[in-house]
């Protein structure tokens, strides 16, 4: 892993040299106006970054905010707390259902200990035909 890091490094900076080198072959053959233009363009971009109002691209650096260490708890207990009251939805669901099975076999013309007779099966083809 070590090495494909080194060796993909190695090959960023041969063609940041190669890139570097083409540009300033061509230097010359910038007009004073463009080279003006380019000098006020990149003072202008430095003053922004050092003003923290450059935003980072997606996965790397910060919008310039620091929160410390609450920026690494609050997520978790966000996520903690939205797993938590998920469980507590599915508990309290399945307790409802539950409730509601055992509603209906109480207030059924059969007494619950008819469910356990063997021949029930018996009793529930004959009442189907």
């Amino acid at each position: 892993m070590q090495k494909t890091n080194n060796l993909q490094a190695a090959n960023e900076l041969r063609v940041a040299y190669q890139i570097k080198r083409h540009l300033n072959g061509s230097l010359g053959e910038i007009g004073a106006d463009q080279l003006e233009r380019l000098r006020a363009g990149r003072e202008q971009a430095l003053t922004k970054q050092k003003k923290g109002s450059v935003l980072a691209v997606a996965g790397g650096g910060s919008l310039g905010f620091d929160f410390g260490w609450a920026g690494q708890v609050v997520p978790l207990l966000v996520l903690l707390i939205g797993l938590l009251t998920m469980n507590y939805w599915q508990q309290n669901r399945y307790t409802e259902e539950v409730a509601d099975i055992d509603a209906q076999m109480l207030a059924d013309e059969l007494p619950p200990s008819a469910y356990l007779d063997r021949g029930f099966d018996s009793w529930l083809k004959d009442r189907r035909n």
